[in-house]
């Protein structure tokens, strides 16, 4: 009985902190409109640009295109979407060493890190893998508080950080992606 109990807590804590992922396909679907009129929403596909350029930190391209969806209203938590699509003809194996399937950064104009989503997250420290398939597209949702949304100035960027790991290729299944303000 014991030995049961045992297995269950186990699968339990397996699922039961994993971070919440929108796996829905998203097609032509315009993700620049605000659902209301006083909130700002933009996407930003970051490329490699010029050395002066916060975005030039990308130091390689990922298997993966990869896009950050802001959405800001005064004195409302800023909601942000990592949006990622397998645009590979096959399927890419991925490894997570935990229920984290990204973590977001808000750094300031100095590169200093401010704030991270995962430090008021908890995770569970379990192995899991899975099979991002061809075409697929996923959201992972973030949200910032308001308090630290309203700290957010000139030259501040976002980081977004995938945690999973391409398990059949030596490129990384998603480069880093940045979000300037």
């Amino acid at each position: 009985m014991l030995y049961k109990t045992g297995l269950g807590l186990v699968i339990l804590s397996a699922l039961g902190c994993s971070q919440g992922i929108d796996t829905t396909s998203v097609e032509n679907a315009d993700m620049t409109k605000a659902n209301s009129s006083s909130a700002k929403v933009t996407a930003v596909i970051v490329t490699p640009a010029d050395k002066s350029d916060v975005k030039a930190k990308l130091s390689q391209q990922g298997l993966f295109e990869a896009k950050l969806i802001v959405e800001q209203a005064a004195a409302q938590p800023m909601k942000v979407t990592l949006q990622y699509t397998n645009n590979q003809s096959h399927g890419v194996p991925l490894m997570f060493n935990s229920g984290m399937t990204a973590d977001l950064w808000l750094m300031d104009a100095a590169g200093n890190k401010v704030w991270a989503w995962s430090n008021e997250m908890m995770f569970t420290q379990a192995i899991r893998e899975t099979v991002m398939p061809a075409g697929k597209t996923q959201n992972v949702k973030f949200s910032i508080a308001a308090d630290v949304a309203s700290a957010v100035g000139k030259g501040y960027y976002l980081k977004a950080i995938f945690a999973g790991r391409a398990t059949e290729s030596k490129t990384p299944a998603m480069a880093t992606v940045l979000y300037k303000f």
